[in-house]
């Protein structure tokens, strides 16, 4: 009865969530619990492609498609590709997790697209 509605109220079966910094930390929990409650989990990371294959392979061993990407959420470009191949590979994104830290030493409404 672990996987009992009762004990995860939180049904995703069938949806796709893509996490961003997705490797490590509470990204990585989030795409667990995410895959727990039935998403299939893209996994976006930084730099470390180990890591994300560690979580890939987690959400898979619990019967959920994933994959991982590596796309740098400041660049814009590489954000739409990130997207693309998500939807491409494991369809229409229903769950965006935006966990991937960026630092910058200014207030938002001061700040350009480009920031």
């Amino acid at each position: 009865m672990a996987n009992s509605p009762a004990n995860n109220p939180l049904d995703l079966k069938g949806q796709v969530a893509l996490v961003t910094g997705g490797s490590r930390g509470i990204g990585r929990r989030i795409a667990l619990t995410l895959a727990q409650a039935g998403a299939h989990v893209a996994i976006n990371f930084p730099s470390n492609r180990s890591l994300a294959e560690e979580v890939v392979e987690q959400v898979r061993s619990l019967g959920r498609q994933s994959l991982c990407i590596r796309a740098d959420v400041k660049v814009e470009e590489q954000v739409s590709q990130m997207v693309e191949k998500v939807s491409r590979e494991l369809g229409k994104i229903n769950i965006l997790v935006n966990n991937a830290g960026v630092t910058r030493d200014n207030l938002i409404m001061r700040m350009s697209r480009e920031e």
